[in-house]
């Protein structure tokens, strides 16, 4: 599935769990896999991808299709275990399942209740196949490599019984505990994951952006990762720019104005405890569980100072960075024509408008707004899901802007640094008297950089 595909379905999920519009639903069909788009369109007929069931049904049956040879290959690579035996068959009867789903949709003679009804039970089929084998795929990853980890941690102890140093600062998040340990010889992520070392885990999780509605308004390539003490951003003061040179005659020199823009990054940190017995006893995954909320709440309080941040304490935010529009009197709400007239601003500097954040009074507003006369609501009908966009642009609603509050940006002027991306480490020792786990998150960020004021419009209503 395109990248684009998927984030129209996960912007549908995190946006109240809504169904697709219509100009969502096309951009599904027109971006289905080759020779995949009638029966995209059979399957869109089928199920109605506007309810959130039938969207789930349509990503459900998309999925499948997508990157099924690659994870089968993967699974070859790790040897006739156990677990790759129980993937590989996860993913033929996914397959099986799969080929009856895209008929039954596409068979005019089934009625369409009865159609509807088994497409909607093989999807939940194909869903329990999926996550079977992606199971597998973990536990037959982390067996292959549990030699590897095992042979590097003995070498290890070897060098703390003999004197030597060793690779300690890259290990210590797995020497802690054997629970760490078991969780690298499963290769099961959610039993630690997030404590194991870059070495042996790859990447941490880098839950953040998905969490922030911040960093979903600008471009991933504009969150920069840097190990300097300050975060540093060139910026363009100024330029003489070209001019009309005669046929032999000398091109004049142009003169440019380089300044930079300076962040000290900032610590955001947490610790949460738990005590063994309810580690142990739940029925759900508790450690994933705080670990989940703890990202969430390093994601709130740095959207918060994204955009309102001064600078002095907490990160740099943009609201102070923009150009503000204040609305005459009388102007007590937001519309989509000062929406455009905020658009046609960055417009008129040769920016590209990309996205709108709003706080919720006004995303309501505009959900709200009618045409004159008519009475029509020109966000759409009302039974119909909750328009998402404004001349074109998403529009994000975010507590964290003042209200009667919108800023229209160029998400591609915005730089936001990172110096160290969100972690979350797991201690069984710190309260070892007492039998608690301990959970610390740390991140450092820095603020965030505006390229030029234009490009960040600020319109605020009376």
């Amino acid at each position: 599935m395109k990248p684009e595909i998927r984030q129209i379905f996960d912007a549908a999920k995190a946006d109240g769990n809504r169904g697709l519009n219509e100009k969502e639903i096309a951009a599904v069909i027109s971006g289905a896999p080759k020779g995949m788009t009638k029966r995209t369109l059979d399957l869109v007929n089928a199920v109605q991808p506007r309810l959130p069931e039938g969207r789930d049904v349509l990503n459900t049956a998309l999925s499948a299709e997508d990157g099924a040879r690659a994870m089968m290959d993967a699974f070859k690579k790790f040897g006739d275990s156990m677990y790759t035996q129980q993937g590989i068959a996860a993913l033929n009867q996914r397959d099986t399942l799969s080929s009856e789903l895209w008929s039954v949709a596409a068979n005019r003679d089934i009625s369409s209740e009865s159609a509807v009804k088994r497409v909607y039970e093989l999807a939940e089929d194909i869903r329990d196949l999926s996550e079977q084998a992606q199971g597998a795929f973990e536990r037959a990853k982390g067996e292959a490599e549990a030699p590897v980890y095992g042979a590097k941690l003995a070498e290890l102890q070897r060098s703390a019984r003999q004197g030597q140093p060793g690779p300690i600062g890259e290990w210590r998040g797995l020497i802690p505990s054997l629970t760490e340990y078991r969780m690298v010889s499963e290769g099961v992520p959610s039993d630690g994951g997030y404590t194991v070392p870059s070495s042996m885990a790859g990447h941490y999780i880098d839950a953040l952006k998905q969490r922030s509605t911040f960093l979903r308004g600008i471009p991933g390539a504009n969150v920069i990762p840097f190990e300097t003490a300050l975060f540093e951003v060139p910026q363009l003061i100024g330029t003489s720019g070209g001019d009309y040179v005669a046929e032999g005659q000398t091109i004049p020199t142009g003169d440019m104005v380089w300044g930079s823009v300076k962040f000290e990054p900032k610590k955001i940190g947490e610790i949460q405890w738990a005590s063994n017995e309810v580690l142990e006893d739940s029925a759900i995954d508790m450690r994933r569980v705080i670990g989940d909320n703890m990202f969430r709440d390093a994601s709130l309080k740095f959207d918060k100072d994204a955009f309102t941040g001064s600078g002095t304490n907490p990160i740099k935010g943009i609201l102070g960075q923009g150009i503000t529009t204040t609305l005459s009197a009388g102007s007590t709400v937001i519309t989509f024509d000062d929406l455009a007239d905020a658009v046609a601003r960055i417009e008129a500097v040769n920016g590209v408008p990309s996205v709108i954040w709003a706080a919720p009074d006004v995303a309501a507003a505009l959900r709200k707004e009618k045409a004159s006369g008519t009475g029509t609501y020109q966000a759409g009908s009302p039974t119909d899901s909750p328009k998402t966009t404004a001349w074109g642009l998403p529009i994000l609603p975010t507590s964290f802007i003042p209200a009667k509050t919108a800023i229209v940006a160029d998400g591609s002027r915005i730089n936001v640094g990172i110096r160290k991306n969100a972690q979350v480490r797991i201690s069984e020792d710190a309260r070892f008297d007492s039998d608690q786990v301990g959970f610390r998150l740390t991140m450092r960020v820095a603020g965030a950089s505006v390229a030029e004021a234009e490009s960040v419009q600020v319109v605020k209503a009376t």
